[in-house]
């Protein structure tokens, strides 16, 4: 979800791994987060035969590139904030044994198929997740690395944004048949990055990152209906709300969120966030017209509760910050935020839905900063981009 250029000026002095760029996750140093002390009972551990069982930390140690500056290393875990669970690597076929660059993941709760972004093989890795153990199934070829995904299911459709700027439109009427039916331009220099689908208006709104440009497109005709430019630096999530029918859209250098009405494709309003965020990632509770920002600041180090209604920000959290993706599962009425920059180590975070509150952290890796959460099994996926292992990690939350 972030630009590559400003992703490499960001992390040349700390020699970090890139958590969202393109390009392939640049060398760390070799440093790994203080092991954290459980707080919460672990579930029992189901074991999977085509998966390995994470001993120790999830961050592997990583080389520090030559001629870099050591990142400074991450302050101590609170053991209170932190949970201890089973974290099992599941390797994909297409990059096992090269580093991963995964962005976006997202699940059909319906046919229990998760899609996942994969630059490495310049497609939709696709698994069956109908159980605990998830299945790798196929590659969908998309001819560009994909950032966004999202599943269009009242006309069969998966939408992917690629880093040639076109979106891919896949036809997944058939499990086993997917195939990409057409590409479309949003006219940009650079990636389309993010995107999300209204479902009542069937539209996608796409947002190109580093062109300033939101593009959206009729899902049942695949033809562009608008197309706002000019909207300034680092557009990310879109994300839909089914309670007001409002797009909303975050900035993380405008430290925005851009709110759209779908009926008529125009810009309601521009919200400054306030407090200090930079928001990627949003996910949405329409019950309660509160979203989750998934604030980026690594001076903050925080993340924040934007109450959609007032327009501003109602609470701000310190357990967790400096990530990316979030999603809200109505079925677990949880929040679960990817902190993949944490000053006290990458995280998987978990908050309560209503009332939203700080449940728990799981410790994750540099890199794994997107979410998907199969609400059949109660399963968290997110992606390992440890060197030279192209894979996912999966766990369950504590009960």
């Amino acid at each position: 979800m972030i630009s590559p250029l400003r992703h490499a000026l960001t992390f040349a002095a700390a020699a970090l791994v890139a958590c969202s760029a393109p390009a392939t996750p640049a060398a760390q140093a070799t440093a790994t987060p203080p092991a954290a002390t459980a707080a919460t009972a672990a579930p029992t551990a189901t074991p999977c035969a085509n998966a390995t069982l994470v001993t120790g930390s999830p961050q592997a140690p990583l080389p520090l590139a030559s001629g870099a500056t050591p990142p400074p290393a991450p302050l101590p875990v609170i053991a209170a904030n932190t949970s201890t669970v089973p974290v099992y690597r599941l390797s994909i076929p297409p990059i096992a044994g090269k580093t991963a660059s995964i962005d976006i993941m997202e699940i059909d709760q319906a046919t229990h198929l998760l899609y996942v972004t994969d630059r490495g093989d310049n497609g939709i890795d696709i698994f069956d997740v109908a159980t605990a153990c998830p299945k790798y199934l196929r590659t969908i070829d998309v001819g560009s690395g994909p950032n966004g995904v999202v599943v269009a299911k009242n006309v069969n459709k998966l939408f992917a944004a690629l880093n040639d700027s076109n979106v891919a439109i896949i036809d997944i009427a058939t499990s086993g048949s997917e195939k990409v039916i057409t590409k479309v331009s949003t006219g940009g220099k650079k990636r389309a990055d993010e995107l999300d689908y209204d479902p009542k208006d069937k539209k996608v709104y796409v947002a190109n990152s580093d062109d300033g440009i939101v593009t959206v497109i009729d899902a049942s005709t695949n033809a562009i209906v608008k197309k706002f430019e000019k909207m300034g630096d680092a557009l990310e999530q879109p994300r839909y709300d089914t309670a007001d029918g409002m797009m909303y859209l975050t900035s993380s250098d405008q430290n925005a969120i851009f709110q759209f009405d779908p009926t008529k494709d125009v810009l309601v309003k521009k919200f400054d966030v306030g407090t200090k965020c930079n928001p990627n990632g949003i996910a949405i509770n329409p019950t309660t017209q509160q979203a989750l920002l998934g604030c980026s600041s690594r001076s903050a180090n925080a993340t924040v509760l934007w109450d959609l209604k007032g327009g501003k920000a109602v609470d701000t959290f310190d357990q967790a910050g400096a990530g990316d993706a979030v999603f809200y599962s109505p079925k677990a009425d949880r929040f679960f935020f990817a902190a993949s920059n944490f000053n006290r180590g990458a995280v998987m975070s978990i908050f309560t839905g209503n009332p939203v509150k700080f449940v728990t952290n799981i410790a994750t890796a540099v890199g794994s900063h997107g979410v998907a959460y199969d609400e059949t099994n109660g399963v968290i996926y997110t992606q390992d981009q440890n060197p030279n292992e192209g894979a996912l990690f999966f766990f369950s939350p504590p009960k």
